[in-house]
This record gives structure tokens, sequence and C-alpha cells, in this order.
């Protein structure tokens, strides 16, 4: 049986400014752009995503709106975790991952850095790039139970960035 995780950093934002917080910045133009064509790119790789989990920042929503858009996925069963924003670093997440029902085989994680690029270098050796906003990267494990995937190295199946479509 095979599992399939997708790790996705939001994409650009608007900068910060006095007038809002950080968990308040949404996209950048530039960022739903970005998103969008990489959620597009992706769709032609993945037939379908299972479950979205995302950070509920509003940048990290709004990604994962645009992802699930392009996936035909309810954009009311995205499920926002408040730890996807307030991490405890990658532990944390794998905690996340491991407790995701078995009937799920593509799980999508919406969220941010530095614990993203951290999680995409623990579950597969082979990729040690770095994850730029809107990266995606895909791995392939080996398993039957998600409870699993902390013991677990998966094989790349996608790495997009904006510039990698160019």
């Amino acid at each position: 049986m095979m599992k399939k995780l997708f790790i996705v950093r939001h994409s650009k934002a608007v900068e910060l400014a006095p007038d809002y917080t950080d968990f308040s910045r949404c996209l950048a133009t530039s960022g739903v752009e970005k998103a969008t064509l990489i959620a597009e790119s992706l769709t032609g790789e993945v037939e379908q995503i299972d479950l979205i989990l995302s950070s509920p920042a509003c940048r990290a929503r709004e990604t994962a709106e645009i992802f699930a858009g392009k996936f035909n996925y309810p954009l009311a069963d995205i499920e926002l975790l408040q730890p996807l924003y307030h991490f405890g670093g990658i532990d944390r997440a794998i905690d996340i991952i491991s407790e995701v029902s078995d009937d799920v085989e593509s799980l999508m994680l919406v969220g941010h850095n530095p614990t993203f690029n951290a999680l995409a270098w623990h579950f597969c050796p082979e990729f040690r790039s770095g994850m730029p906003t809107s990266a995606v990267v895909g791995i392939a494990f080996k398993l039957k139970t998600w409870a699993s995937v902390s013991k677990k190295k998966g094989s790349l199946l996608a790495y997009l960035t904006r510039k990698s479509l160019d």
C-alpha cells in the first residue's frame, strides 16, 4: 500500500505592517498567481487529494483554498489546525500526520517554514533543496497506516516551485 504526503509551503504574503499581525497576513497578488500555477501543475501529476490540513494563518488558509479548488476538494473540508501555525517543530508535525485516518491515501499539509523544509528533509533523504513560497514536495511512503510514518523514509514524488515551472 502507498501513502502520499504533499508538503506545501504557503504562497507569497503581503509584507508585515503595523496595522495587522503576522497571523492575519494574507496572500499578495503574486502569491495568488504562484499558488494557482503550482496547484495546476500538481493536478497533472496527482489524481486527487483525500485530506487537506492547513495552518489557520490567512496566507496558509488562502493557499490551501487555491490548491483545494484545483483538486475539486470541498473548501469546507479543509481542516485548519492551530498547531500547524504554532509548531513544536517537526516532531509535532509528525504527530499530526500519524493521527490521520488510514483511509486517507493522499494527504496535503499547508503551512510554514522552517518546519516544512525540515519535515521534507526528514522524510525524504533524496530531497535536499529549499522550499520557497508556494513550493510543493510530494513524498510516497510504502505504508498501510499513517501511524507508522515516523519510522519511515519515503521517495520523492514531486518537487514543484515557481522557478521549476519556467
